[in-house]
């Protein structure tokens, strides 16, 4: 995937302090010249959600009342830091095309997150202003009708663009920041991978590449995606309005809705997590024509072969996708896409045309072929860092240590074994362990816990919790489950909670003190 045979996606490699990162030689310079796509297909249709229907204009006209808001009223300046707490809704995507057109930066935070979690993000990031569910002005704003032009505050390429807030090993949420260029990096490494696979195909079907480009109506995504996730904000909404496609927004997940929404608005593309793909595959889908789907990709956590199977099965004409990427490097990574990744479902492919993929040992030397070791990325469209920690995100070339294990085949395909970090994916939601169990020992009658996955045939994993009570407590299970509810957002609370009611028998340890989790899961396993 790291050819550069394609006019206007030529790579050229360039030095980033002490570093070097191949970036396109023709890419806008801040993220703002994107929404040149408003005038170039304003009559378009962009948005639909519900009963909710936007042209590329009105969206445009709505954004730009907005900004005058924020702008006007709340005194908002370019680079300022703004928080954006909405659901999957019109009102998100409004208010991030207000936000970046004033020249200031998203901050991207879960609009389910806690009370304190919720807290820790503002404060962290240094917001003085935040758009959430209790923001008035919003639904007056939306209501009103003008034609209004959208501001245009130009930035620099390395300026600040975007905070996208991910777990760290403490378990409190880490706001990763992206310059305009490492987005608008991310954005065309799409485009290029998307017109990679438009030249195989054209390949295949002995045409000529312009002629298939120009066959090809634009995308029309199914969003189930949380749009404060990076698959959500950039893979999907960004990337499908710099296309001029339209974006159908379901705010909560239901197969049967999916599946009426696919047909209606005829969807060609729907990006989802592997639990998803399962509920669809379980319900009748004779009554809807899927015909227009012609792009599936699953993301989030690893695709079961045998799902993938069935995907393929059911849906033979759609191309199908996965990869490997995170939160702090953008997105994308690593692509599977169509035959090779039906052949090789067990690798995510190879190194997107802007990252470069490294295997380490323990002692921090690169690995030969076929060894396995911790995963180092380096690319243009990684984060500077986190907030308040950019200096020790990176080594002194500029490696990332992502936290995960794998290895490289010969052809230079990458596979994921394991994780070295304690973290759940659910259902694609990732849950650090060490947040919750953070919440659990808040609870006075709690000794000590410790979180860990169990598997689980539709989520993939799920997360459980065995909890040790001081003496002399009696609480049972949904006490603490209620107590978590109050403060984690609804997919971090563990699905069960087990309870060591021997006093005299702690959570099994190894020698330097540490939970020993996988006996707990063999424990727990053998209890069902």
């Amino acid at each position: 995937m790291t050819d550069t045979w394609i006019a206007g996606f030529e790579v050229e490699t360039r030095t980033r302090g002490r570093n070097h990162v191949r970036v396109f030689k023709e890419n806008h310079t801040w993220l703002g010249e994107v929404f040149a796509c408003f005038k170039t297909f304003s009559a378009r249709q962009c948005l639909v959600c519900g009963d909710v229907r936007m042209t590329y204009a009105s969206l445009r006209s709505k954004a730009a009342q907005l900004a005058e808001y924020l702008r006007d009223v709340h005194q908002v300046q370019p680079g300022e830091r703004i928080g954006l707490a909405l659901p999957n809704s019109p009102e998100w995507i409004v208010s991030f095309v207000a936000i970046v057109s004033l020249g200031a930066v998203p901050a991207l935070i879960n609009p389910r997150a806690g009370r304190d979690e919720f807290a820790h993000c503002l404060t962290q990031t240094g917001c003085r202003v935040c758009i959430d569910a209790t923001t008035d002005a919003l639904p007056s704003l939306l209501a009103k009708r003008g034609d209004e032009p959208l501001p245009r505050v130009s930035r620099r390429s390395e300026d600040e663009a975007l905070l996208m807030f991910t777990s760290g090993t403490t378990g409190l949420p880490k706001a990763a920041s992206f310059t305009h260029e490492a987005v608008l990096t991310a954005l065309k490494t799409l485009q290029y991978s998307s017109a990679l696979i438009a030249k195989q195909m054209a390949r295949a079907y002995g045409m000529e590449f312009e002629s298939l480009l120009a066959m090809r109506p634009p995308p029309v995504n199914l969003l189930v995606f949380p749009l404060f996730h990076v698959s959500g904000c950039q893979a999907t909404f960004l990337n499908g309005l710099m296309q001029g496609g339209k974006l159908v927004l379901m705010p909560r997940w239901d197969a049967h809705k999916a599946l009426a929404l696919i047909e209606r608005e005829k969807v060609t593309g729907f990006p989802a997590v592997p639990t998803m793909y399962h509920d669809l595959l379980r319900i009748s889908r004779d009554e809807h024509d899927l015909s227009s789907l012609v792009n599936m990709s699953v993301g989030g956590q690893a695709t079961p072969p045998a799902l993938l199977s069935k995907i393929h099965q059911a849906f033979p004409n759609a191309v199908l996708g996965s990869g490997y990427g995170m939160t702090e490097a953008g997105g994308t990574v690593t692509l599977a896409v169509g035959q090779g990744f039906i052949d090789n479902p067990r690798s995510v492919g190879w190194p997107v045309a802007t990252f470069d993929v490294e295997i380490r040992d323990d002692e921090g030397i690169a690995l030969p072929v076929n060894n396995q070791g911790e995963i180092f990325i380096r690319g243009a469209a990684m984060m500077t860092g986190y907030v308040g920690e950019k200096d020790a995100s990176f080594d002194a070339n500029g490696w990332f240590a992502t936290g995960d294990l794998g290895y490289l085949d010969e052809q230079g395909r990458l596979y994921i074994v394991d994780r070295k970090t304690d973290m759940v994916i659910s259902g694609g939601e990732n849950i650090y362990c060490a947040e919750v169990e953070r919440v659990l020992e808040m609870h006075e009658a709690v000794r000590e816990c410790a979180a860990y996955a169990m598997p689980d045939e539709r989520l993939g994993e799920k997360l459980e919790a065995a909890v040790v009570l001081h003496p002399g407590q009696d609480v049972d299970a949904q006490v603490l489950l209620d107590h978590c509810e109050q403060h984690l957002a609804k997919h971090k609370v563990p699905k069960d909670i087990h309870l060591c009611l021997n006093e005299d028998k702690p959570l099994p340890r190894n020698a330097a003190g540490k939970v020993i989790k996988q006996a707990l899961q063999r424990e727990h396993t053998h209890e069902r």
